[in-house]
């Protein structure tokens, strides 16, 4: 597809890509936000989901090697699940912290 005001040849690249192409991932990832948002919220239920992520995780990091846990990506999957997890139960724990701190120095 050409883009608009572009003269009869377009460039080496061959076509134009809007960023109507890249609007699926993006509203995918704004909505994974928003329900982790959520969650973080419900502090009971941030503790559970956070112990239901880092343990498993925590279970293929520290334990033997088996075959099937033996493909290269497997380890830095556990990291970050586990890291995930570990997020989600101190969030659970302490509860959400404000965004900024307000002097009153103003």
């Amino acid at each position: 597809m050409r883009a608009r005001l572009v003269a009869g040849c377009t460039s080496r690249m061959g076509s134009v890509r809007s960023t109507a192409d890249y609007a699926i991932p993006r509203m995918a990832l704004r909505r994974l936000r928003g329900a982790i948002l959520r969650l973080v919220r419900r502090r009971r239920l941030a503790i559970i989901v956070g112990l239901a992520l880092a343990l498993p995780a925590a279970w293929v990091e520290f334990s033997g090697r088996a075959v099937i846990y033996d493909a290269w990506w497997v380890d830095g999957l556990a990291l970050v699940v586990g890291a995930t997890g570990l997020a989600l139960f101190w969030t659970g724990l302490t509860g959400d912290s404000p965004d900024w701190v307000d002097d009153g120095n103003t």
